[in-house]
């Protein structure tokens, strides 16, 4: 009801929401996927060069733009055309999607290092690692 999460009315079309959905497009999707982009480019750069390429340095970007790019895509064509003709339910998809990239940035992180991989696996072994053993 106040405006300031998902759940948006995408009805209103004065300047100042218009203004609000642009800043938010913004500050929410463009400067973060930009930082994303710029910053695992900068990493993969740096691996190439000592030979340790072991992380998917597209993958972040990736998840970030198909996660907040549907989201984005709804509230940046709500200031253009009327998106009052989309149900409710329909509009909270996209909303939706994007509330679930923390955990698959999560879920990603833990599969895609080997270090968390393997401590992971470990947990879930119901063999005892030689250290335990030894004790």
């Amino acid at each position: 009801p106040l405006g300031t999460c998902c759940t948006l009315d995408y009805s209103r079309g004065d300047r100042n929401f218009i203004s609000f959905l642009f800043t938010m497009a913004f500050f929410n999707f463009f400067l973060p996927l930009f930082i994303t982009v710029i910053s695992y480019q900068l990493m993969e750069q740096k691996l190439r060069k000592t030979g340790h390429l072991q992380v998917n340095t597209t993958l972040p970007a990736r998840t970030l733009l198909f996660g907040w790019g549907p989201y984005a895509l709804l509230y940046l064509s709500a200031t253009i055309v009327d998106v009052s003709s989309i149900s409710p339910k329909l509009q909270m998809v996209p909303a939706l999607i994007a509330k679930t990239v923390p955990t698959i940035n999560a879920i990603n992180y833990a599969l895609g290092s080997e270090m968390v991989h393997k401590g992971i696996w470990q947990c879930l072994s119901p063999q005892r690692s030689e250290q335990d053993r030894a004790r």
